[in-house]
């Protein structure tokens, strides 16, 4: 038990240790029945420190298959001075061959999209507020989790 224990904590240190240009990395998991409610925007808060470039990722995670073929997507970035940007954009689900474009295992998907590539990011907080603008109900059907990672770019 004790050699499991030593080596558990290994593994996670070389992971966590691996991913030393993460600034910021948030995954919400709690939708309900896999629904994300209309009305349940996911916000995102962190600082930067430096006047380094970053890129901004939106991830996404999902039921094998989706039966959509994208998703509508609105991110509102708000920056230190309280500017506010929202842009809108379609998340597509599949390729022009109907394969997921999801890293997928067994019935689980995860989506990744590279939002903002290369930017110089201002000194202070910024805040960034995730929805779905989804017209067919109340919710977004076999969602299993929105997220947001911050990196410095490469």
């Amino acid at each position: 038990m004790k050699k499991l224990t030593i080596l558990l904590f290994s593994l996670f240190t070389v992971l966590t240790s691996c991913n030393d240009a993460n600034l910021y990395s948030k995954f919400y998991d709690d939708f309900p029945s896999n629904r994300w409610e209309s009305k349940n925007a996911k916000e995102f808060e962190f600082t930067i420190t430096d006047s380094k470039a970053y890129d901004v990722f939106l991830k996404f995670g999902h039921v094998y298959d989706y039966q959509y073929e994208s998703v509508p997507i609105t991110i509102t970035i708000i920056d230190p001075a309280g500017k506010e940007e929202k842009c809108s954009i379609d998340l597509v689900m599949k390729d022009a061959s109907g394969k997921d474009l999801a890293d997928c295992s067994g019935d689980v998907c995860d989506l990744e999209l590279k939002i903002k590539e290369k930017v110089k990011l201002q000194k202070g907080n910024y805040k960034i507020i995730i929805s779905h603008a989804f017209k067919q109900g109340p919710y977004l059907p076999n969602v299993l989790g929105v997220g947001l990672n911050v990196a410095v770019a490469k």
